[in-house]
């Protein structure tokens, strides 16, 4: 390479060419030199449909760096030569027809530029040999559940052979050839598949080329009914009832065994009837309560459904075997069991295993060897599980604890909330640590209590999966801090959420205690007023009252009229006034008269009429008189056969509180019914 620059500006060495420095350069290649044309190679002739022309190209060597001009002569027609230029990658061709009934073809080549000359032949084909069909069409295909059949263009007079290729989804390129004369069926296909085609064809086995390869046509094979059992294991929960709960799995078919899309599974539980249950094609799982029953379970898709699997519901007997396990990857462990302590000879076991807490992502695998690798771990979950003897005797099973292959301190700690406090005791309990922030399996909780007023900080520590803890011993009001952490095979985890609280003093809970009992009589008061407002209520407490009065009526000897009289000698003696005989009018009279009482009551009554008046020492002045009407009750009571008519439920004697309000009943005395007749007489 040289550099070439303007003449009045010398190029210094090191200096470069720019626009901006004022040299302007031009960089030439110096160019190798020319070679003369090699000898022809690697000529080929194709002929396009059997009448169409023929095309040939070929290889002239390297490349010549200079004009190059390529001839081909055919033989049979001297006057004619075929020319064309050679291109940069030194290849030559030329297209022409075929003259006459040829049955071969013979052809000369000639290679030359300014260097020299070059000249190849006679080269012969077979013209049949070298026919190139056209590129066939697939117009429509029809498909079934296993086979598809191609149709195609008109495949010509003497093609009698195609080849098929074709490929399911993710699928490698299957060939047939097949002839034309019979239809093109391409046969055991996968039901309900997507399946690509493609076409080529030729003369025959051995005589001419293989044609482009034709356009790809797509179309999917019908549905079939599932022709394979589920793999269905189950798991026992735990509950409280007398029934047994089972949670059974299923395992998704695959497509080629499902044969179509599932639309449902039917999950049939036979006890005393059978009892179907018909869930969607995405569960695959359902839970079932029973005592002794049997399960079947089948899938279904819009053909039909697969043969059915049963499987007898059992409890799964734990037995002390002992499994061991080994990481062997991030994702991967194996695990050995011995036979003796779970089986007592070679059988199937079933290993299922899942995340801790998480029963529904269930796996499991069955192997018929006493040892088992389990793939597709996540690094930072906790995984248990167990190993299963299918024996016919009873199954018999050895649990698997805390499996992880990636050991860590948990990234978040718990957060405690208060369960119930007390002045000197407290329950706490705590959430779960999310899955992914345990990074192990969780051996531990530690509670960490801080006496905020004495400074002392004390731990005790909980067993997984425990999630709460009583504190015991607290002091009256005193103020605390609390907090739990999580604890792996690798160590603690950091301190969850803090959880402040404080005690109540003494003084505090004896106030706390009056008030609440202050409220209870409250409460008890207005609910006592509220029910006291109905009628019937008031009745059958009045009722109630009149049973706690004395039933005996009093003796009329112990009034204190009776000892006036007793002390008077029997006499009644009442106080008139002076008594003027001037009074052109009577004095004022009395008028009695003895009222019988309903026939309810033994006692009859005394109608009494008073007149009033009055007057004075000196003038007697007769006045306006009102007639006063009172009724005196007698000494009596109720009958006791009437008495339990009315109150047949509380047979008692009459309450006073009870309408009609006479002055009678159990409390009658003399001192109620006597007349006091000094106001008939009392004159001022």
């Amino acid at each position: 390479m040289y550099v070439v620059g303007p003449s009045h500006i010398p190029l210094h060495p090191g200096r470069r060419c720019s626009r901006r420095n004022g040299v302007h350069c031009k960089v030439k290649w110096r160019q190798r030199s020319p070679y003369p044309p090699s000898i022809p190679e690697n000529l080929t002739c194709i002929r396009k449909t059997e009448f169409g022309n023929v095309s040939c190209t070929w290889k002239t060597g390297r490349d010549t760096k200079i004009t190059t001009t390529c001839q081909l002569r055919v033989e049979g027609v001297p006057d004619f030569v075929y020319k064309s230029v050679m291109n940069s990658a030194g290849f030559c061709s030329a297209t022409f027809p075929i003259i006459g009934s040829m049955s071969h073809l013979i052809v000369w080549l000639n290679v030359s530029n300014s260097l020299g000359s070059t000249t190849t032949g006679p080269h012969t084909f077979t013209l049949s040999n070298i026919v190139k069909p056209s590129r066939p069409n697939i117009r429509h295909l029809e498909c079934s559940s296993q086979y598809c059949s191609l149709h195609t263009n008109n495949h010509g007079a003497h093609l009698h052979l195609f080849e098929v290729k074709y490929r399911g989804e993710n699928e490698t390129w299957k060939n047939l050839q097949t002839d034309a004369e019979s239809s093109l069926n391409i046969s055991s296909l996968q039901p309900h598949t997507n399946y690509e085609f493609q076409i080529r064809r030729k003369i025959n086995h051995t005589v001419g080329l293989w044609s482009d390869w034709s356009l790809a046509k797509t179309a999917k094979t019908k549905e079939e009914a599932p022709d394979k059992v589920l793999d269905v294991w189950y798991l026992q929960e735990h509950s409280q009832s007398q029934n047994k709960c089972f949670l059974i799995f299923w395992k998704e078919l695959s497509k080629s065994d499902a044969k179509g899309e599932i639309q449902m599974y039917n999950i049939s539980e036979k006890r005393m009837k059978v009892k179907s249950i018909i869930v969607g094609p995405t569960r695959r799982h359902y839970n079932i309560c029973c005592t002794y029953c049997s399960v079947s379970v089948s899938a279904i898709n819009s053909v039909g459904q697969s043969p059915v699997r049963f499987i007898e519901l059992r409890s799964l007997g734990l037995v002390s075997g002992f499994v061991s396990h080994n990481t062997l990857n991030n994702h991967s462990i194996a695990l050995f069991w011995s036979t003796l302590a779970i089986a007592t000879h070679r059988t199937e076991y079933v290993l299922h295993w899942y995340p801790v807490g998480r029963r529904d992502r269930l796996e499991w695998i069955r192997v018929v060897d006493t040892k088992a690798i389990i793939r597709g771990l996540h690094p930072k979950e906790c995984y248990q599980g167990a190993v299963t003897a299918l024996c016919s005797s009873g199954f018999r099973m050895a649990s698997i604890e805390g499996i992880s292959t990636w050991k860590s301190v948990p990234e978040q700690g718990p957060v405690p909330q208060q369960n119930w406090k007390k002045s000197e005791s407290l329950q706490v309990k705590w959430s779960e640590i999310p899955h992914d922030k345990r990074r192990g399996c969780l051996t531990k909780y530690t509670v960490y209590l801080k006496d905020n007023v004495k400074g002392d900080i004390q731990n005790n520590d909980v067993k997984y999966p425990m999630k709460q803890y009583t504190i015991s011993g607290l002091s009256p009001g005193h103020c605390y801090n609390l907090w739990v952490t999580a604890w792996t095979d690798a160590g603690e985890g950091p301190r969850g959420s803090d959880l402040p609280f404080c005690t109540p003093s003494d003084t505090e809970k004896l106030l706390s205690l009056v008030i609440l009992a202050g409220g209870a009589v409250l409460l008890t008061c207005l609910v006592l007023l509220c029910i006291c407002q109905f009628s019937c209520v008031q009745s059958r407490f009045l009722t109630c009252c009149k049973c706690l009065m004395p039933r005996d009526i009093p003796d009329p000897a112990n009034s204190k009229w009776a000892k006036d009289c007793a002390i008077d000698q029997g006499e009644m003696k009442f106080p008139l006034h002076q008594y003027d005989s001037s009074m052109s009018e009577e004095p004022d009279t009395v008028e009695v008269e003895v009222v019988p009482y309903p026939s309810s009551f033994t006692c009859t009554y005394i109608k009494s009429f008073s007149q009033t008046s009055g007057c004075s020492d000196t003038t007697l002045i007769t006045r306006s008189s009102d007639i006063m009407e009172d009724y005196i009750c007698t000494h009596g009571a109720r009958s006791g056969e009437e008495e339990g008519d009315e109150f047949k439920f509380l047979p008692c004697t009459v309450s006073p509180l009870l309408e009609p309000h006479f002055p009678c009943g159990g409390k009658l005395t003399l001192d109620v019914v006597k007349i006091d007749c000094s106001e008939f007489l009392d004159c001022t």
